[in-house]
């Protein structure tokens, strides 16, 4: 392969207009303590704006935010607005909005970065005695290094994602094929996609749909650009075994047809029930899979399959955080509500409701998902033995054009190349640093 360098502008966007409301006090000599942070909070009514930049529905924001603040301070009330057309990010600066709090990814941090709106949350930390031994360490690492790291915190986990490898036993037991297991890797998984790739009685039968290119390379925490010289850092053994890795999953005879089609959904899977393996985050599956179509078919799941080296480890983490604004004027207050959500009581009812715990207590695996009704009898604990893996470091800003090319040219492995170039086109407009969860 050959890989040609990777050339960017970066174009800041422009940062919310005012200063940011320090949060020190003065000593006797008038002096600012910046460690000191004022813990009053205030019994008036508050009303603080809640902006939610990643996936959280409006039962969860209820249930996990509104209702566990106001049973501790009734006189705290919310404000939510969501990410969309004339919301985003930029939309808030244009209109002046200030959200108090920002419900996001840890992938998002550089843009809020940007945007100058983050608060480094030590100080509040140190003087609310937040223990960061709680949390799983790569989940603290990942919002390090997005914070920049160089000691800045600038979110807390709230939320975090697994993909696990779901399979229909219709599939299997119809070619006689034995089910998948946890701790597979990609090369026996593949072998059973050969078996199960068929047409029959008209019925077109897809044995696995492939990951993205990137999201196989997650498997090994690979990273995409050399932060000295700015070029794309894909020209080695690792990068060439995720593509050919991609590239077997694409050739298994059968899998193409006069489409083209790559990628199969959780409608394929589901509704359809033609697709006998697919990959997902699991997380996400349980918040938008339709309960009336969750048990159409007889499925379950084993932990997420990977190279070789690497088993007992799936992608890389990516919890969702929530973010302090800097110039809240409630920032006492929103930090509570950070607080209240990565206590132990909401964190155990995320768990149980779907969503993967940050915090490193382990009986939280126990208790996931015993209140999503269609889990029963799932191998949930599949799940977590493939366990998330800290991502690359350092970052760049370059790193999304990239992953973007890298996943673009699954259309030419589809077509028999194995060939990809990077286009180094100068851009006006800002990059986006998003990494696609």
């Amino acid at each position: 392969m050959k890989w040609t360098r990777v050339v960017s502008s970066v174009v800041l966007i422009t940062t919310l207009a005012g200063c940011s409301q320090g949060t020190g006090t003065k000593d006797d000599s008038g002096r600012v303590d910046k460690g000191s942070v004022p813990t009053k909070i205030s019994n008036e009514p508050i009303t603080l704006t809640l902006y939610q930049h990643a996936a959280m529905s409006n039962e969860e924001i209820d249930k996990f935010i509104v209702q566990p603040v106001q049973k501790k301070y009734p006189n705290i009330s919310f404000n939510i607005v969501r990410k969309g057309t004339g919301t985003n990010p930029e939309d808030l600066v244009a209109a002046g909005i200030v959200p108090d709090l920002i419900y996001t990814t840890d992938a998002n941090t550089p843009l809020w970065r940007e945007l100058d709106i983050p608060e480094d949350l030590n100080a509040l930390m140190k003087s609310n005695n937040v223990d960061l031994n709680r949390f799983e360490p790569n989940a603290i690492d990942s919002i390090k290094i997005y914070s920049g790291g160089k000691g800045a915190i600038y979110a807390l986990p709230v939320a975090q994602n697994i993909a696990a490898l779901l399979y229909n036993k219709d599939i299997f037991d119809k070619f006689a094929v034995p089910y998948p297991k946890d701790g597979m890797n990609w090369d026996e998984v593949i072998q059973l996609a050969r078996k199960l790739t068929k047409t029959e009685n008209g019925v077109r039968y897809i044995g696995l749909s492939p990951d993205t290119i990137s999201r196989l390379g997650y498997g090994l925490s690979l990273p995409y650009v050399n932060p000295a010289t700015n070029k794309a850092t894909i020209n080695n053994d690792n990068w060439r075994k995720v593509f050919t890795t991609m590239k077997e999953m694409i050739d298994v005879p059968g899998f193409l047809g006069e489409d083209k089609k790559i990628t199969y959904g959780t409608n394929d899977f589901f509704k359809n029930g033609n697709v006998a393996m697919l990959t997902a985050w699991v997380p996400d599956l349980i918040a938008s899979l339709d309960p009336s179509i969750a048990d159409k078919i007889p499925w379950d799941f084993v932990s997420l399959p990977n190279y070789p080296e690497a088993i007992g480890t799936g992608r890389v983490i990516t919890p969702h955080t929530i973010m302090l604004n800097k110039q809240s004027k409630y920032k006492n207050e929103a930090f509570q509500v950070m607080s209240i959500l990565t206590s132990d009581e909401v964190q155990s009812e995320l768990s149980k409701s779907g969503k993967i715990s940050v915090l490193a207590k382990s009986d939280f695996q126990a208790q996931y998902g015993v209140n999503v009704p269609y889990l029963k009898g799932k191998n949930v604990g599949g799940i977590f033995k493939s366990k998330p893996r800290k991502i690359n470091d350092p970052l760049t800003e370059y790193d999304v054009l990239v992953r973007s090319a890298i996943d673009a040219s699954a259309k030419d492995l589809a077509g028999g190349k194995m060939l990809i170039r990077l286009y180094g086109k100068r851009r006006k407009r800002r990059t986006k640093r998003l990494r696609k969860n």
